[in-house]
């Protein structure tokens, strides 16, 4: 069984509620989200705007996944849009990540040992959601890690943090039900877009960045796709609408796995 937890609490008093809501709006958050009525947490990153854009609007009794969801958008943009489940990938403690490896020993004295989904569970309480949350690393997403299979997945802002992003894919691709479709959202490097717009490339950023080891180009997106098994099926570029340096150019791939691909392993 997938290692896991729902975070939703269905009835909070109304002095409670105030108090997670107060807590809430008190802190810096990375995505921006709807906790109350009219009221949005401080994120570093908004995906509001572009969501029509990215998801479907009608996604009733489908099961969906959303992979690395950190505080949550993704997962409860898609119970909102009735999900019949949505379950919602993260690790389990900070130290699980693929840190640069010269930059792991600093990073897990800051904080290794912490637990992204802390807001996540705030949001959820507020939210009244019933989104599941599934602990794994994503390059060992499995149906049995995460419950799947899954009619609708998504993936934004991950594959730049992992070593392997085709592996980390392959993986993704075992839980995609017959049918299905996975959403993959990155930024993209700019110059290697214009100087190689049919060639794949990416930029090695670990030794300008705490966190990250990739920055494609397009067609690097388009081929780490390919590669893993999947099928391009709609494409869309956006600027993310973030503050300062995160403010950056973004491609959306919406793909189905390619029948004739080979599996993984």
């Amino acid at each position: 069984m997938p290692s896991s937890d729902t975070a939703a609490t269905p009835d909070i008093g109304t002095q409670d509620r105030e108090a997670l809501l107060a807590e809430a709006l008190g802190q810096p958050w990375y995505h921006t989200i709807e906790v109350a009525p009219g009221r949005f947490t401080d994120g570093t990153v908004d995906h509001r705007a572009m969501t029509p854009k990215l998801l479907p609007a009608d996604l009733t009794g489908k099961r969906c996944l959303d992979v690395g969801t950190f505080d949550g958008y993704f997962a409860f943009a898609m119970e909102e849009r009735g999900a019949a489940e949505v379950a919602a990938v993260d690790l389990e403690t900070f130290d699980q990540a693929q840190w640069p490896p010269r930059n792991r020993p600093r990073l897990l004295a800051d904080g290794g040992d912490a637990e992204p989904g802390v807001r996540f569970k705030l949001a959820a309480k507020l939210r009244g959601s019933q989104v599941r949350r599934a602990l794994t690393p994503i390059d060992e997403i499995s149906p049995d890690t995460v419950g799947g299979p899954f009619d609708h997945v998504v993936l934004s802002d991950l594959l730049l943090h992992v070593r392997d992003p085709v592996g980390a894919l392959e993986a993704v691709r075992t839980v995609i039900a017959p049918g299905g479709r996975l959403l993959v959202a990155e930024e993209i490097n700019i110059r290697l877009s214009l100087a190689s717009p049919r060639r794949a490339a990416a930029k090695l950023q670990t030794g300008w960045t705490d966190y990250g080891w990739w920055q494609a180009n397009v067609a690097g997106l388009w081929q780490w796709l390919h590669q893993a098994g999947f099928r391009i099926e709609k494409r869309a570029f956006y600027t993310l609408d973030a503050k300062g340096a995160m403010r950056r150019l973004h491609v959306a791939y919406e793909v189905t796995p390619d029948p004739t691909a080979p599996q993984a392993g």
